[in-house]
């Protein structure tokens, strides 16, 4: 079973994801959401290859993973021993920013 380290930033953008809910659609939904996300994520130390792998993307020279839970994806890269947690992206913002974003995180 592989460990699960998260970037910084995608700590940060859970955080800012669950609050976007809380405000917008209440605690029990934001709650849901929460509890979908990290579940989907938890898997991932037993079962790595769960996504679907992001070609254009790389980590530490590894293809990105992708993982597709609630409106978010969650790019992650599978090393030798751990499971990074890349970025967290709700698929209702705008993919043209994605790729920048992903390049600063490498």
């Amino acid at each position: 079973m592989k460990e699960i380290q998260w970037l910084k930033e995608a700590e940060d953008e859970l955080a800012a994801i669950v609050d976007y809910v809380l405000q917008n659609q209440g605690q029990n939904v934001a709650l849901q959401v929460y509890d979908n996300i990290i579940s989907r994520i938890d898997l991932l130390a037993e079962f790595p290859e769960l996504g679907t792998y992001e070609k254009k993307y790389k980590f530490n020279g590894k293809p990105l993973r992708v993982l597709h839970s609630w409106h978010t994806r969650v790019f992650y890269s599978v090393q030798e021993t751990e499971i990074f947690i890349v970025l967290l992206w709700n698929n209702r913002m705008d993919d043209r920013k994605l790729g920048k974003i992903l390049s600063k995180r490498n």
